[in-house]
């Protein structure tokens, strides 16, 4: 049968390898360069009233989207980088809950048995001596000697009473521990379901960063060839695309969010 607190440390260990440094921010597919601006310009020239108006106003958008994907793309990294932080720091907390008490608790029990040991040495030395003179049969001295044994027996239950107290009571502290322990792991556990949401939105954009990367290399051929018409449907495609990627991107930030929700709650478990 597993062990529910070897579980809970598994998990844990699972958890801090899921948030690894973040790679560097990647920019946005799209570089409208002045350049591309001219070049584009020159094309949405050659084309009709109408379409002009709609290529300017597609063009205004994707440069829009592309400069909210690099800021999107550093927030993540930002509110990434801290969570890996945050839950690296909560891990050593986890490690001195309660510590202090523990280690004083075991001092203390282990003094406390060091202190006594001495009597339990004269009172196990004073029965072996018994033993030994009833076997001679000197009755005068026998009485004598368990008159002392009888004496120091009760010191002996008082010692072995003061021995259970500390024993128990840093049982008690241990039990506590491993308590609270358990109840902020718990707790960090609440993070794996951000983050397996985070990994499926970021295989998302990666699909769609494709895409673009295509839509981009075929916008920037229609601007060569002055071809509104192959223009307006690349910009159509790369708008679609980044929209998607702003809604996925959005997500990510409100995932990365809550993941630093679950931190902070497991850290304040610790101080409580």
């Amino acid at each position: 049968m597993i062990n529910p607190k070897n579980a809970l440390t598994a998990l844990l260990t699972l958890l801090l390898l899921s948030l690894p440094p973040a790679a560097p921010a990647a920019a946005s597919a799209t570089v409208l360069t002045p350049s591309i601006q001219a070049a584009f310009d020159l094309t949405a020239a050659v084309a009709d009233s109408s379409s002009r108006g709609r290529l300017k106003s597609q063009y205004s958008e994707l440069s829009a989207l592309s400069a909210q994907y690099d800021s999107r793309e550093a927030q993540i990294r930002r509110l990434h980088d801290s969570n890996a932080q945050s839950l690296l720091a909560v891990k050593e907390k986890i490690k001195s809950i309660d510590q202090a008490n523990v280690t004083r608790l075991t001092a203390a029990a282990a003094g406390t048995k060091s202190r006594y040991q001495p009597l339990f040495d004269q009172y196990s030395a004073l029965n072996k001596r018994i033993s030994l003179v009833k076997g001679l049969g000197d009755k005068s001295l026998n009485s004598i000697l368990r008159a002392q044994a009888d004496a120091m027996k009760i010191l002996v239950q008082t010692a072995r009473q003061d021995i259970r107290a500390k024993e128990a009571q840093l049982k008690a502290a241990k039990d506590a521990r491993a308590k609270k322990t358990a109840a902020v792991r718990k707790t960090l556990a609440g993070i794996e379901g951000p983050q397996i949401s985070i990994k499926s939105q970021k295989s998302v954009v990666s699909s769609l960063n494709k895409r673009l990367a295509a839509d981009w290399s075929d916008f920037k051929a229609a601007t060569r060839k002055k071809n509104p018409s192959l223009a307006g449907r690349s910009l159509t495609s790369l708008l679609s695309g980044y929209r998607q990627i702003a809604v996925s991107k959005q997500r990510i930030i409100e995932l990365e969010h809550k993941v630093s929700g679950v931190i902070s709650t497991a850290s304040k478990q610790i101080t409580s």
